[in-house]
């Protein structure tokens, strides 16, 4: 009888989040006045954070610097419920941290990201906590090196374990081996599913049926206004957008795969879990937070009906 699945481990990304919005429309070269605020934030912990408040398990494998902000953010993982025994303290590097300066409607003018302490995310470092990925799904962002991403697909690959894995950025998503065998779901974008596989004028489902084919089980390719397409051996399927007002676009990608996740893991099929994933990237963007603090699965499926937008029949992979 197989283990049961009792939480998602996330590896990857854990930051400080320093969020600046600008009061008119950014003009370049000249002082802008702006509102700001901190909060914690990386894929991954986001991920994590998102997971725990849909009412299932998660932990985090990831990496902060022996500093204010590290022991504020563990301090934080403890507060949330999220598992800390994979994480691990840089005497070397400072905890990560992303700055967002945002135009006054929320959308995202510039991000700066200091990142250099995920080169310390080494296989070594997976290894000390591999004896619980056997009773857990994993998911893992492309802040990892790719000696370390590598490692975990050859990992998922051969001991047959569900891991899940978010591109985060054009460059980044390179950093994943070109066998995408042991992925058993990949969230990108399309600009990001063009970068993998070199080829910039691919149409959506060309670009999902050629990561297929390239051994990845199951796609969530984001067409940002278009919605997004689910695709896996039996098909493709699109999911119209789900209208939104947006308050700050930060950590939209981040509840579409946790919430995703978390009913895949009560046995939705992956275009009903992707689907109720558009509800939460809706809802957190229009909240001022990267992960909006009253998310809960109540919430999801109560408004799934109302804000979901309408899956099309679906067509061979």
């Amino acid at each position: 009888m197989e283990p049961e699945i009792v939480r998602v481990i996330c590896i990857g990304g854990a930051a400080v989040d320093r969020k600046y919005r600008a009061m008119e429309p950014i003009q370049p070269g000249t002082s802008n006045p702006v509102s700001s605020g901190r909060s914690f934030g990386g894929v991954a912990r986001n991920v994590g954070e998102n997971i725990a408040r849909l009412g299932a398990g998660a932990a985090l494998i990831s990496i902060v610097g022996n500093d204010e902000n590290g022991h504020a953010m563990l301090d934080d993982l403890k507060r949330l419920g999220i598992g800390t025994n994979g994480m691990a303290i840089s005497e070397r590097q400072a905890t990560a941290e992303y700055v967002a300066v945002l135009q006054p409607d929320g959308e995202l003018a510039l991000g700066l990201a200091n990142m250099a302490v995920f080169d310390e995310l080494t296989p070594a470092l997976l290894r000390r906590s591999e004896a619980e990925f056997a009773s857990s799904w994993l998911f893992a962002d492309c802040n990892l090196p790719s000696e370390t991403l590598h490692a975990l697909v050859d990992l998922a690959r051969g001991r047959s374990l569900m891991l899940a894995v978010d591109a985060v950025s054009t460059p980044k998503v390179t950093r994943l081996p070109r066998d995408l065998t042991g992925i058993g779901l990949f969230f990108l974008n399309l600009d990001e599913a063009r970068a993998f596989l070199e080829a910039p004028d691919t149409a959506p489902d060309a670009a999902a049926r050629a990561l297929l084919a390239q051994g990845a089980e199951r796609i969530v390719l984001t067409l940002g206004a278009n919605g997004l397409l689910v695709a896996d051996r039996t098909g493709i399927a699109r999911i119209g957008a789900t209208q939104a007002r947006i308050v700050d676009a930060t950590g939209a990608g981040d509840s579409l795969i946790a919430a995703t996740l978390v009913a895949m893991l009560r046995g939705r099929p992956l275009d009903e879990a992707a689907r109720l994933g558009t509800v939460a990237a809706a809802l957190t963007v229009e909240s001022p937070s990267s992960v909006r603090p009253d998310l809960s699965l109540a919430l999801l499926e109560t408004l799934l009906p109302l804000r979901a937008g309408p899956v099309r029949e679906r067509e061979p992979s």
